[in-house]
């Protein structure tokens, strides 16, 4: 299942570079926000201890050493938004406390 949501990640990732190529004449900016573990109901369908071990076995590979908030996340996309990100696009930004970059 993880080879699924990792494709279908690497999808957008790519639908975009394109759209921003694309879209660049027309001053539109396309940009991606790759979230990491972020604290929300994602993962309220599985078995409490299920959970429990899915989480420590992820937290043990984050280098931050905790889960991101919404509100962490929504403060780069709001960046990305904003007149100070006038300048990026076709980029991804990865909100994962260093995940990846093991």
């Amino acid at each position: 299942m993880t080879s699924v949501y990792a494709a279908t990640k690497g999808a957008i990732v790519a639908m975009a570079r394109s759209w921003a190529s694309a879209l660049a004449v027309r001053r539109i900016r396309v940009n991606v926000l790759v979230p990491g573990p972020i604290e929300t109901n994602f993962r309220n369908f599985m078995p409490d201890e299920a959970r429990r071990e899915f989480e420590e076995f992820v937290l043990s590979r984050v280098p931050l050493a905790r889960v991101g908030s919404a509100e962490e996340a929504a403060a780069v996309a709001l960046f990305l938004l904003s007149d100070d990100a006038s300048y990026v696009t076709g980029s991804q930004y990865s909100v994962d406390g260093g995940l990846t970059m093991r």
